[in-house]
């Protein structure tokens, strides 16, 4: 089953302050970056136990808004919303999260991510009985069985600015319930792909 090794504290702290963020951005508040995406959906990895389930790609578009004042204390994390597209009819999801950025060097920098997504692919767990061997060993080898309507989104990208306007990234994602929004199978999402940020 894909688990990360962060605690249930943390996941529902993120998650807390990302939805308390959005809600409470002032009037004023303005956008800090546009991005496009393009990502390989549903790929193999060490993580997840979904690959090659759905097809791809995905097309993403997020918007993020300058970190608020009182997120100093988290380091800074910058507000953010998210919808992201399969172009092959697959699982698609839109959601709210918080994304950091470390620099590296001059022009490089380490974005971690986290977020809460709810997304559309269903059926969300297997419905056959155990004893259904067959049937179940298909469905299993066939659909995402998601777990949960929402899931975590947690990600890391790296970025490259090539200027004061433009961003481009290298982008991993893993989408889960994490044992902690639901409580059935648990094999998650992986999505790689390539972004491209437009800086306010």
């Amino acid at each position: 089953m894909a688990r990360f090794d962060l605690t249930p504290h943390f996941l529902a702290t993120g998650l807390a302050i990302a939805i308390s963020s959005l809600i409470n951005l002032p009037a004023q508040a303005q956008i800090s970056e546009v991005r496009g995406a393009i990502m390989a959906h549903n790929v193999e990895t060490n993580v997840s136990k979904n690959a090659g389930k759905e097809d791809g790609p995905d097309v993403q578009v997020e918007v993020l808004w300058n970190s608020p004042d009182w997120l100093k204390f988290a380091f800074s994390p910058r507000p953010g919303v998210v919808a992201s597209l399969n172009t092959q009819g697959g699982t698609s999801f839109a959601g709210v999260g918080l994304d950091w950025t470390f620099p590296v060097s001059k022009n490089v920098t380490i974005d971690p991510y986290l977020g809460y997504v709810i997304h559309n692919g269903d059926p969300l767990d297997n419905p056959y009985a155990p004893a259904d061997s067959v049937r179940r060993a298909k469905f299993n080898a066939e659909e995402l069985a998601l777990g949960s309507r929402d899931l975590f989104r947690l990600g890391v990208a790296v970025g490259y600015r090539h200027s004061e306007t433009w961003t481009s990234y290298l982008v991993y994602e893993h989408l889960s319930h994490g044992h902690i929004l639901g409580g059935s199978k648990n094999q998650g999402l992986d999505n790689v792909g390539i972004r491209l940020g437009r800086n306010f």
